[in-house]
């Protein structure tokens, strides 16, 4: 290439260099090594960017980043998922294999998200739903409080653009997974 040529080039590429840091800041670097950018698509705040604005679910984002889901639930959705907080994940026993087992990380993870939107008044009636993992997450109502495989629904209808969390109070985890 001419240099004259180069140097007309390099204008154009420093823009979508910039263009690209700009998206970059907005999400994480490992969700745009999966889709790049092309399912952020969903209108109003999406599921993970509603977390990442929750310090309460801090280590949820960044499972679901270290398991590559993150693309997942920017996506059109709609889906529902149960967001385990800090105090959850604190109750895993100190020698969980989670987060050096990104395959088991993942299934764990799909375990917590339903491939519809369902509110709190949704689940009510349900006795079982099947997640994203295959599995499916029993559901209960005790005293006007939802519970979804032993772990209460502490906070719940938290509407996103692509589906709804609900967070609840313990890790989830499918039986084919333990």
């Amino acid at each position: 290439m001419r240099f004259a040529n180069w140097l007309a080039v390099v204008p154009v590429a420093l823009c979508l260099g910039a263009s690209s840091m700009q998206v970059e800041a907005k999400t994480t670097k490992s969700h745009h090594k999966a889709c790049k950018t092309s399912c952020c698509s969903t209108k109003g705040k999406d599921i993970v960017s509603t977390a990442q604005a929750d310090p309460s679910l801090k280590t949820l984002v960044k499972d679901l980043q270290d398991a590559g889901l993150v693309c997942t639930l920017k996506g059109k959705g709609p889906f529902t998922v149960f967001a385990p907080d800090e105090a959850a994940f604190a109750k895993l026993p100190k020698n969980n294999t989670l987060s050096s087992d990104k395959d088991k990380l993942a299934k764990v993870l799909k375990y917590h998200v339903l491939p519809r939107k369902l509110m709190a008044a949704d689940l009510a009636p349900l006795r079982s739903a099947t997640t994203l993992e295959g599995e499916s997450v029993m559901l209960n109502n005790k005293d006007g409080k939802e519970i979804v495989d032993g772990a209460f629904v502490t906070k719940a209808d938290i509407v996103c653009g692509n589906g709804v969390i609900h967070v609840i109070d313990t890790v989830l985890m499918p039986e084919r997974g333990k």
